[in-house]
């Protein structure tokens, strides 16, 4: 009966080097690791479609802008409110068809903080500044404020459903 063990944890013993040797790794994960693991990836996710935001919006990539917001998105700025995907639509088309490519804009997000309310909805606010001019500069800053939202995930996908820009 002894030499059954040995030989078990020798063969054991092996593996376990073998499987290092080559890279591998057995870790237990708690509920509660992997819960914040995903919190992790969310707040990952919710920043790069705040960064999203500004890029779409300054290449005028009117499909990519129109995407980061649920069909029902709620926007409102300097007096001006947009409710859905087709007045979004008609808005960065607009903005598209404007002064490019001789005008560029550049956002500048700054100050991101994101507060979860549930395990698919968040609160974010972040400072942005616009700058805008010819190519090559100079540019001229055009606004600076505060973006108020809530965001929410549908479908695995992180997507803006309100936002305010207050004045």
């Amino acid at each position: 009966m002894f030499n059954v063990i040995k030989n078990a944890i020798k063969k054991v013993s092996v593996f376990l080097l073998v499987s290092t040797l080559a890279g591998l790794s057995f870790q237990t994960v708690t509920a509660a690791e992997a819960m914040k693991s995903s919190r992790a990836d969310d707040y990952a996710a919710i920043q790069s479609l705040i960064m999203k935001y500004a890029h779409v919006y300054d290449s005028r990539d009117i499909e990519g802008y129109v995407s980061i917001f649920t069909d029902d998105a709620h926007f409102t700025f300097g007096g001006g409110e947009m409710n859905g995907s087709k007045e979004i639509r008609e808005f960065i088309t607009r903005v598209a068809n404007g002064p490019a490519p001789t005008t560029i804009t550049h956002h500048v997000i700054t100050n991101t903080l994101i507060e979860f309310v549930s395990d698919t909805e968040a609160h974010h606010k972040s400072y942005w500044e616009m700058v805008s001019g010819p190519q090559g500069g100079p540019f001229t800053v055009n606004g600076i404020g505060i973006y108020d939202d809530v965001v929410v995930k549908q479908n695995g996908e992180w997507r803006i459903k309100t936002r305010n820009i207050p004045n």
